[in-house]
Parts: structure tokens; C-alpha cells; sequence
């Protein structure tokens, strides 16, 4: 890289930052501006926390093929066939993945409303909410102002003003073909189990508006150190200009839970813990250029520098391999979601939820291993104890979706150990927090699902619909004599070998069991109660 190409203060100062902002080198040999908002009284107020925190990240040295937190790989592994094993392995392990761009990428182009409506269909027009580095200055909070692409675009080149656009919905974007099956939320939990588990209620937009989105920042504007809510994974694509992405990870005491969310915690609040965090972090930077690929597991907490104008696109998911990460993401938050991470979302519960009633039809291509399958099973049972700070009381309802998930959790959980001797926290407690753990026999738990649902008569998910054949009744006239099982799980109904059951929608767990199923309406734990009893038997006399 030239001389040139290293000088990220050419073209800004002056124009997009005032020409006296001082300047920074860092560890790969980029030099930068330092932001300079002034006050009413000449002050810049990026004096107190922003630049302190910029001239704490220059310290740190460039990450390279040799990292062991990152793996670095180049645009040709696009074209292989392992590319999605390699980059799930390296992210269940808690490495972010960088995809280095082609030459052809790195182009100049002019970050401008026309280029983003042309290249991405946004609307100069478009009513957007602004963060603004002067406001922020008075309340963290609430940074924000509302605004538009157009009026965001026009204080670009006003050097009193330093603003970002975090959150711009482009459903439209995507990770390249080869590494679109990454996405195991949508992929696996929406698109395999809406057959069996209807969506019956309303779903927040938030399941899939995060798949895809932008965001475009001023010259100068620091994100400041955090982990991305609801304990998602994170991919960004560059599109135009220059990031510096910082990655900071604990010096050991890994197995700690407490000292991992104590960093967390002092990360935010920077400028009260400096020493402590000097001799308790490590970290490396990443330089993203245009083209470049960042793909980061759940939890990793990181702050960003964004020397030039800028815009990039990404989107958030999850994935089987990364739920212990997820899972300790979402403990974290559950006491300080409120400041260590910089937005609020609503939609991890059913998506998690659904992922665990798909677990029954995953593909053998899927590794599952020890801590992630723990993880995914403890958040869908204990909604309420996952609940972030700040957070609304809608982002941990139930659904159609909570009695399936539950208890197919149940009989995970017991197969990973847990009994009412072992909870399933302790177990998920102990060792390394960011490691997955073993990997599971899959014929193992496969048998298990399977034996548990067969010997119990417990088929979940099937509707009280249908019709016998050749016009025969559900349960024929004068002839009730089926027997009615009342389990913890489910209220299953088992028929007489002379009476003909059938049900709209197959069970979920009929490969496994090879048999189809009737059961009571779902989510009645422990007896049923005489009023349900009633209503299901006027159901069943009105196909009599």
C-alpha cells in the first residue's frame, strides 16, 4: 500500500473536519484525524471521551494471517466447497472472519445520496434517525436525532458536524451465494419448521428485517466499545471507504463468567477503568477497505473507527455452532444490555425457539456440539431469565412456538446430563466460556429423540383436524373407549386399534417415530383441566 494510500487525512481535512483537528498514526502506518466538534465556548467535546478511547486503539497492533482470534482469508475460498465449514468452525471457536476484497474493489468512489440511490435504492427522501457525535456529547443515551438521507448527506461536508446513519434497512442485501446458507435462524429455524408449528400469532418484523442493512458514518465518528444485541453474529460488507475495527479479548480467567461481563461493563465505561483495562484486554485491529468481508461471532465486544466518509452494508443471524456465545451475550445484557450494546432488538426469542424444534430435522451436515446445544436449550426454556435490560416485555412472549421447543429441550437437556441433581447452568458454567465443546453423536441423540417420543406417545405440533377415510367418522358413534394420557409435555390421545385418527398436519417427530398423531391441544402442562377436556370433546362430537 502507498504512501498515499496510507494518508486517510487527504481530502477530509479541511472539508468534512476542520482543518485544525489534530492527527493519529496507527500501528499499520494509517494516519488519521482525530474528531474536533466545538462547543459554544470553543471546547471540543470529543476532547473527554472520544479521543482518549481513538488514542487507546492505536496502540493496538494490526491483526494478521498469524492471529489466533481472526481468521484471515482471501476472495478465492469464496469458490470452495468447505468455504462454509471453515468459516462456521472458526466462528463456533469465537474467531472473527475476515474475507479480503478483490484489487477491483478498492476503487475511489464518491460517497454521495446519488450513489446510494442508484446503487442501493435508498431514497434521498428517506426519514431516518441520525446519531450526532454533539448531542452525544450531552446524552450517551439518547444520541439521536431525526432526519433525512439528503439532510445527513448535506452536514457531510459541514465541519462543525461528525453524524452516522447506524440502522438502514436493505432487505434486498446479502452475503455472496456460497455463504448464504451461513444464516441458521432463517435457513433452519423459519424455513423447516413452519409446516409443523404454524405461525399463528404475530411475529415481530425484527425476525427479518435484521437480515440485511446499511449503515453510513461521517469522516471522524467512533462507535463506541460494545457487543451486538441479542447475542447475534454480525457479517459487514465495505462498500465505500475505510474502518478501523478494534477486537478486544481478556488476558485468560476465560472460564470466568463474572470477569468476562466486569470487562464488558469497563469496556463502556472507558474512561473510569483505563488501567485496569490496559492490563486485563488484549486487542487487534482490523483495517476494512472496500470489498473487504467481516463476518464476527456473538458476544465480541469491539468498537469502530471510521476515519473517512463511509457506508457499508451487513446483517445480523444466528447459527447452531455459535448459541454458547449467543447464550453468554444475552447473560451479559440481561443486568446491562442498557449500555453495552448500541440497540435494542426483540426477535431472538422465537427465532432460538424455532431453531430448537427444527434440531429433529437438521441436516447430519451441521455440526452440533456440547456448550452451543445447551445454550440454545436453557434460552428457550428460561425466556423471562434472558430478558435484556431496557427491553421490552414483548421481546420475551410466548408463542405457538414456546410448549414444542420446551420440551424438546427437556429431552436434550437430559441427554447432555442435566438432572434436577445437575442444573444446566452449572454444567454450562464450567471451563471455557468461548469454547463449543465436544462435538455430538448425532445417531446418539437422534435415538434419543426418538425413543422419548415413541415410548411416551408424544407427538407435538398436530392439529385436532381431519377426516377418516371413506367418510368414517373421527370416533365412531358409541365407541369412546380410546385412552387419554396426560403427560407432563403433552396430552396425547391413543386410539383403539379399530379407530381410524387422523390430524391435518403431520407431527414434527413422525420420521422419527413412523407413526401419525392426535394429540389434545398443546401448552397444558400437568392435568388437564375439566374445562379443556370438555372443549376438546365437543371438538371431536362435532366430526362424530
Amino acid at each position: 500500500m502507498s504512501s498515499s494510500q496510507l494518508d486517510l487525512t487527504v481530502g477530509v481535512l479541511g472539508t468534512q473536519v476542520p482543518v485544525e483537528s489534530d492527527t493519529i498514526r496507527w500501528m499499520d502506518g494509517h494516519t488519521t484525524v482525530l474528531p474536533l466538534v466545538s462547543s459554544g465556548e470553543n471546547a471540543n467535546v470529543c476532547d473527554s471521551v472520544d479521543i482518549p478511547i481513538i488514542k487507546f486503539l492505536a496502540e493496538f497492533p494490526t491483526s494478521t494471517s498469524t492471529s489466533d482470534n481472526v481468521l484471515h482469508l482471501t476472495n478465492d475460498v469464496l469458490e470452495k466447497d468447505d468455504i462454509l465449514h471453515m468459516v462456521s468452525r472458526a466462528l463456533s471457536a469465537n474467531q472473527a472472519v475476515v474475507i479480503r476484497g478483490k484489487e477491483q474493489d478498492r476503487l475511489d468512489i464518491d460517497l454521495s445520496a446519488e450513489y446510494l440511490e442508484k446503487q442501493f435504492a435508498i431514497s434521498p427522501n428517506r426519514p431516518v434517525c441520525i446519531h450526532d457525535v454533539m448531542i452525544r456529547s450531552k446524552d450517551h443515551v439518547h444520541p439521536t436525532k431525526s432526519g433525512s438521507v439528503k439532510s445527513f448527506f448535506d452536514a457531510m461536508n459541514d465541519p462543525t458536524k461528525i453524524q452516522c446513519i447506524l440502522d438502514l434497512p436493505l432487505a434486498q442485501v446479502a452475503l455472496p451465494k456460497s455463504l448464504l446458507q451461513i444464516d441458521h435462524g432463517l435457513v433452519y429455524g423459519w424455513n423447516e419448521t413452519t409446516h409443523v408449528v404454524p405461525i399463528t400469532t404475530r411475529i415481530h418484523p425484527e425476525n427479518f428485517t435484521v437480515k440485511g442493512w446499511g449503515m453510513v458514518h461521517h469522516a471522524g465518528f467512533l462507535t463506541y466499545p460494545h457487543h451486538d444485541a441479542a447475542g447475534t453474529l454480525t457479517w459487514i460488507q465495505m462498500e465505500v471507504g475505510v474502518k478501523l475495527w478494534v477486537y478486544f479479548r481478556p488476558r485468560g480467567r476465560q472460564h470466568d463468567r463474572s470477569h468476562l461481563q466486569n470487562i464488558a461493563t469497563r469496556l463502556v465505561n472507558f474512561m473510569e477503568h483505563t488501567e485496569w483495562l490496559k492490563s486485563h484486554c488484549n486487542a487487534e485491529v482490523i483495517t476494512l477497505l472496500p470489498g473487504d468481508i467481516l463476518i464476527q461471532p456473538p458476544c465480541m465486544m469491539h468498537a469502530v473507527y471510521t476515519p473517512i466518509a463511509s457506508f457499508a452494508t451487513g446483517g445480523h443471524f444466528y447459527h447452531y455452532g455459535c448459541m454458547h456465545l449467543t447464550e453468554l451475550a444475552r447473560y451479559i445484557d440481561i443486568e446491562v444490555a442498557d449500555s453495552t450494546t448500541n440497540q435494542n432488538l426483540a426477535h431472538a426469542l422465537e427465532t432460538i425457539r424455532r431453531m430448537v424444534i427444527a434440531i429433529p430435522y437438521l441436516s447430519r451436515n451441521i455440526m452440533l456440539f456440547t456448550r452451543p446445544l445447551l445454550s440454545i436449550c436453557m434460552m428457550a426454556m428460561k425466556s423471562i431469565q434472558y430478558r435484556a435490560k431496557g427491553s421490552s416485555q414483548r421481546s420475551v412472549r410466548d408463542t405457538e412456538t414456546a410448549q414444542p421447543s420446551i420440551d424438546i429441550s427437556d429431552v436434550i437437556l437430559e441427554y447432555l446430563g442435566v438432572s434436577q441433581w445437575v442444573s444446566a447452568s452449572y454444567v454450562l458454567y464450567q471451563g471455557n466460556q468461548f469454547s463449543p465443546g465436544e462435538s455430538i453423536d448425532r445417531d446418539a441423540l437422534d435415538r434419543v429423540l426418538k425413543a422419548h417420543f415413541l415410548s411416551s406417545s408424544l407427538f407435538p405440533f398436530t392439529s385436532i383436524m381431519g377426516f377418516a377415510p371413506h367418510g368414517r367418522s373421527i370416533v365412531a358413534d358409541g365407541d369412546l373407549s380410546y385412552l387419554l394420557s396426560v403427560s407432563s409435555s403433552w396430552c396425547a390421545a391413543i386410539q383403539p386399534p379399530h379407530i381410524t385418527l387422523m390430524s391435518s398436519t403431520p407431527s414434527p417427530l413422525q420420521p422419527l417415530c413412523g407413526s401419525p398423531a392426535f394429540p389434545f391441544p398443546m401448552g397444558i402442562k400437568g392435568q388437564l383441566a375439566l374445562g379443556a377436556l370438555s372443549d376438546t370433546l365437543d371438538t371431536i362430537s362435532r366430526y362424530s
